[in-house]
């Protein structure tokens, strides 16, 4: 019987459900509905729970954010307070500064208040020497005026004086030439005079003296004469002195300060008379040389000499002759 039901319970679904509302109550026949009523609850609670946690979890998400912000801000507020207050030192240090530029162009004010006054004072003494500038100008305007004529009047007077002293150095000069002439003139007299001591004896003379000029005229050719008509430096006729001695004749050039011109003309004149075939020689007779250029002439041109107390040995030679 046992096993018949079981396996009617296994078999029958309808024998199946019948025994169970035998055996079972309505409660619990209910039961099932119930739980799946309790099943459906306890997944929407789940389901619910679910979307709480993910709207806790968001919520916690947010506050996170909300906390990282609330930091972020807070650090911010620090930031912004430390820079608020380097702002305020640097206010207080501007307002300072301020005080100090207040201060400062108050005295510069004042300073300037100072300056315009001097500056006034300035101007009204810079006006009152401008017309004491502008009556010196015209006080300088007229003395230039009378500088001006008297500077005429000097420089009339400064060529008159320059004209002076023109004709005076003139005067001087001539004078001077003309004493170095007398002198000179009264040289060559005293040597003409002392010629016969001074060459040991012999005759002779200047070539002004007429016989002279014979003796010279019978030694010289018409021709010589001819060509000495043009050449005054070769012309005996224009010596100082000539002077014989024998068969020999000394033509002389006498000067104070014999030069190289001294030598020169006494050397071409005692040429003129060797072309005319006499035995002559130059000489030039003076108190000194005027440089060492007319002694090294008188070498070179062969004229022989008497310079103050000195003799060349030509002259010498003349002498003894």
């Amino acid at each position: 019987m046992r096993e018949q039901i079981l396996e009617l319970l296994r078999t029958d679904p309808q024998f199946r459900e019948e025994v169970r509302r035998l055996v079972l109550t309505d409660d619990l026949l209910a039961l099932p509905s119930k739980f799946e009523q309790l099943v459906a609850v306890v997944h929407e609670l789940a389901e619910i729970q679910r979307q709480q946690g993910e709207q806790i979890r968001a919520l916690m998400e947010a506050q996170k954010r909300t906390e990282e912000q609330i930091q972020a801000l807070m650090e911010a507020q620090r930031r912004t307070e430390e820079q608020l207050q380097r702002q305020a030192e640097q206010i207080q240090a501007l307002a300072e500064a301020q005080r100090r530029t207040e201060e400062q162009l108050q005295r510069q004010a004042e300073q300037i208040r100072a300056l315009a006054e001097a500056q006034r004072r300035t101007e009204e003494q810079l006006q009152r020497q401008a017309e004491q500038i502008r009556a010196l100008a015209e006080a300088q305007r007229r003395t230039e005026e009378q500088l001006q004529a008297l500077m005429q009047q000097v420089s009339a007077l400064v060529a008159a004086q320059s004209r002076m002293e023109e004709a005076l150095q003139w005067l001087i000069n001539w004078q001077r030439g003309e004493m170095g002439r007398r002198e000179g003139e009264r040289y060559e007299r005293h040597v003409i005079r002392r010629a016969p001591i001074l060459f040991n004896g012999g005759e002779g003379g200047s070539p002004y003296e007429p016989l002279i000029q014979q003796r010279l005229t019978s030694v010289l050719s018409r021709e010589q004469r001819e060509q000495l008509f043009h050449d005054e430096e070769s012309d005996p006729f224009l010596a100082d002195l000539v002077w014989w001695k024998d068969e020999q004749v000394a033509v002389v050039e006498i000067s104070l300060q014999v030069d190289g011109y001294d030598v020169i003309r006494a050397s071409r004149r005692a040429q003129t008379l060797r072309d005319a075939g006499i035995q002559a020689i130059a000489v030039v007779i003076g108190r000194e040389w005027a440089n060492p250029d007319a002694y090294d002439a008188a070498i070179r041109y062969r004229v022989e000499w008497l310079i103050g107390s000195e003799m060349s040995e030509g002259f010498r030679r003349f002498r003894e002759a």
